[in-house]
């Protein structure tokens, strides 16, 4: 069970803060990011290739997102936890469902904000017996306009017990 009570949790849902600032999507990061996950396709790494491609410019792997928890992000006071602070115990959380939809690629040279909002709470039990509690969380990027760019909504799963499942065969 979280340190937060699912009342307290579930009197959070609705509840929406601003965890991206400023975030300028840079040519270098975008290539350095691509090579990281094993993209090679020249669309990455050259703005010719991408515009051949029928590109408005350089874009973004899918996945870039994701670094926008990184901390040069955040705003000025935002805490550890890049989204909300479910009281859920690290070592016994884990990652659940996680889907981005895009209203737009991401291109190099936007500047991306976003807000997150926690859209639900629930628990389940688990196959021996203990409560397993779900968050699910919806981040809305925009770009500089204000321009709605992607929704990304993931879920965090808190496992119950110490989190290490018994090999019982």
């Amino acid at each position: 069970m979280p340190e937060r009570s699912l009342t307290e949790l579930k009197s959070m849902v609705g509840t929406s803060k601003r965890i991206v600032e400023g975030m300028q999507i840079e040519a270098g990061k975008v290539a350095e990011f691509a090579r990281a996950i094993g993209c090679e396709s020249p669309e990455y790494y050259d703005e010719e290739a991408a515009t051949s491609a029928g590109l408005e410019g350089i874009p973004a792997p899918v996945t870039f997102l994701r670094t926008s928890v990184f901390p040069r992000y955040r705003p000025d006071g935002m805490g550890r936890d890049p989204v909300f602070d479910l009281g859920f115990e690290k070592r016994r959380e884990v990652h659940g469902e996680h889907a981005i939809e895009f209203e737009r690629p991401i291109y190099v040279g936007d500047t991306l904000s976003a807000t997150a909002t926690l859209a639900d709470v629930y628990q389940r039990e688990s196959d021996d017996g203990g409560a397993m509690t779900f968050a699910v969380q919806e981040i809305d990027y925009a770009d500089e306009t204000n321009e709605p760019v992607a929704t990304e909504r993931m879920t965090v799963i808190e496992l119950p017990g110490d989190g290490r499942t018994e090999d019982t065969s």
